[in-house]
């Protein structure tokens, strides 16, 4: 039994010894029974000063209370664990972990504390605890979607921001194996790009997405592989890019609109240039039919004077198709005057006609009694011409369209563009098709500009916009009448009120004959790059008297007058010619000469201000092709009667 009880003291000294964590074993009233070697390793004491001692060597005073009560609890047989802080032999303190095991020794309860310095440990712990709550609050945080999966799929967690983009809490995510937003038949293909993200590849895709109330929305989503917990994850990022999407559409919709501007004005540089070519060609028509005129009241044949007048009238019409064309041209609108509304629809059909198919039939219905009205006539002619091609898309090129004007009567309604009460009196401009009529969804937004339901590229959607502005700068209002499947008729009420002088919509432009006008004296300088002009200049102002000079440029001009600053009584000039334009060359000439009259004619005359012409000291601005029988008083204000 001895040899036993030797060699059973000999095993547990070997283990004690042997072990790396400190040990200290104390008895019933708290006294050290026996240290272990790392014991005094780590606490820089020697054997014989601790053993017997019945207090705390290297845990702080503090602590007496608490342990000696945990002591109790071991002597009555209960495993006990602590964490506190020591105080190592170089003074620092240190985090140890501390467990006492109840045991007997030598026939006695004793309790063995084996004790463990963690402080690498608790260091890294609080590391990585700080790395947790940096991680968490980035995480919540981000104002993008998160969303954590593992390599089976499951959601293993979300953000607030998830929760709010997707409609759903926290709790109900977690865990799921299925897509949450995306369209379910993308999850085998979402699937895929998971195992690839598992991968370490970084993968991303755009896609419909909808919300846990319905709601559709555009979303981006990026896969990022990460390790959390030692295991492989896949970061999903998702980001709402509706509000992108739109922008994107909306710069493309500017685009187009800024391509259109652009081929437009294209467009109206060369309807300028166009006609201004043709405004001196008809200046040449014009003036020569006035020339002919005068001849045939001379001869006294009544029907060359009708032909001459059929000339002359087709001419006047050209003169004011030209005249829209520079209007158009220079982004700029005409000026409001007396207008009969019949005769210019009618006149509208004309061009109209030439732009349907024969497939539609044109029908026109004029009532007697229409007041003349102060109208721009561009503008009124281009609202015609925008209903009558409305209604002919919608007929898609087979029906009839019905156009009319109306006497003035009373009127009440709402107006289909402004939305305002109308009751009035009002005359009546009624476009009307046998199309399939307008359905409400389209009634409501039909006037907004760029709206359109035709196909991409097959329409502006200005149309109808542009008419809704033109009418109601013209104070009137648009009422619309549509039935489904059946018909649609527009009717654009002008204020019957807001007429104009009769005797100037129907102001006869005649030239007077030449037995009833005075002879000029004096001589005039002509300058023009047309030939035609030129001629017709000369046999013009030389039938009136007066001594003619004709110069193709103004430089030249300009040489001439410097010459001989006194030779000319009246200087004649076109504006757009090469070198030197006209008011340049009238600004030249008031410096030669002062006080030389100057009257300017061109196409262009509302590109010259006021101020401009007072500048250059230019006595009169004439609008080609001029008229002679207004001509003739401004050179007779100028140059003395012969």
């Amino acid at each position: 039994m001895e040899d036993e009880a030797g060699a059973s003291e000999s095993q547990y000294r070997a283990i004690f010894n042997a072990v790396a964590d400190a040990l200290i074993l104390r008895d019933a009233e708290y006294r050290v029974v026996d240290v272990n070697p790392a014991f005094l390793l780590a606490t820089g004491k020697r054997r014989e000063d601790v053993v017997g001692v019945d207090q705390l060597i290297v845990i702080p005073p503090a602590e007496r209370e608490r342990l000696f009560a945990l002591h109790r609890r071991a002597l009555a047989g209960e495993q006990i664990h602590v964490e506190t802080k020591a105080v190592g032999p170089d003074g620092r303190t240190a985090d140890v972990e501390v467990r006492g095991v109840p045991m007997t020794h030598r026939g006695r309860p004793h309790v063995l504390y084996i004790g463990r310095d963690v402080t690498e440990r608790r260091l890294a712990e609080r590391a990585q605890q700080a790395s947790w709550e940096q991680y968490r609050a980035i995480f919540n945080a981000t104002a993008d979607s998160l969303v954590l999966r593992d390599e089976d799929f499951r959601v293993v967690d979300v953000n607030p921001a998830y929760e709010a983009m997707s409609g759903r809490p926290r709790a109900e995510a977690l865990s799921r194996q299925d897509v949450t937003m995306s369209n379910p038949e993308l999850t085998p293909l979402i699937r895929a790009l998971h195992q690839r993200a598992l991968a370490g590849e970084v993968v991303s895709w755009e896609a419909d997405a909808r919300r846990k109330s319905g709601e559709v929305f555009d979303i981006e989503v990026r896969g990022v592989p990460i390790r959390h917990q030692g295991r492989p994850h896949v970061l999903y990022i998702g980001r709402d890019i509706s509000v992108r999407r739109r922008a994107e559409s909306d710069r493309d919709q500017l685009e187009a609109q800024l391509r259109q501007a652009q081929k437009m004005e294209a467009i109206g540089h060369l309807a300028g240039g166009i006609a201004h070519d043709f405004n001196n060609i008809l200046q040449g028509i014009l003036g020569n039919l006035a020339l002919a005129g005068e001849r045939q009241e001379a001869l006294g044949d009544a029907r060359l004077g009708k032909y001459l007048e059929r000339a002359r009238h087709s001419a006047q019409r050209a003169r004011e198709l030209i005249g829209q064309m520079l209007t158009f041209s220079r982004g700029q609108r005409g000026e409001r005057r007396p207008v009969d509304l019949v005769e210019l629809v009618r006149d509208a059909c004309k061009l109209l006609r030439s732009t349907l198919p024969s497939t539609i039939e044109l029908h026109q219905s004029m009532e007697r009694g229409i007041p003349v009205l102060r109208l721009d006539p561009v503008q009124v002619e281009q609202v015609v011409l925008n209903l009558c091609i409305n209604a002919r898309d919608a007929m898609r090129g087979a029906g009839a369209i019905r156009i009319g004007v109306r006497a003035p009567a009373r009127v009440c309604g709402v107006c289909a563009s402004c939305r305002q009460k109308v009751d009035g009196v009002f005359v009546e401009l009624c476009v009307r098709d046998n199309g399939p009529g307008i359905a409400p969804e389209v009634m409501d937004r039909m006037f907004e500009p760029f709206y359109s339901t035709k196909a991409p590229g097959q329409g502006s959607g200005m149309g109808l916009s542009l008419a809704h502005g033109i009418v109601h700068e013209h104070d009137g209002h648009i009422l619309v009448d549509s039935l489904r499947d059946d018909r649609t008729k527009f009717r654009v009420l002008f204020d019957a009120s807001a007429g104009g002088d009769s005797a100037a919509a129907g102001e006869d432009q005649t030239v007077p004959p030449a037995r009833a006008r005075a002879r000029l004296a004096g001589r005039v300088l002509v300058v023009d790059d047309e030939e035609a002009i030129r001629e017709f200049m000369t046999d013009l102002l030389g039938g009136w008297g007066l001594e003619v000079t004709t110069l193709s440029d103004g430089a030249a001009a300009r040489d001439a007058v410097a010459a001989e600053p006194r030779r000319f009584d009246l200087v004649i000039t076109d504006q757009t010619m090469p070198q030197l334009t006209g008011l340049a060359l009238a600004c030249e000439l008031a410096r030669l000469r002062p006080g030389l009259p100057v009257i300017l004619y061109t196409g262009f005359g509302e590109d010259l201000s006021p101020r401009d012409l007072r500048d250059a000291c230019v006595a009169h601005l004439v609008r080609k092709p001029i008229e002679p029988a207004q001509f003739f008083p401004l050179l007779a204000a100028h140059l003395r009667a012969a």
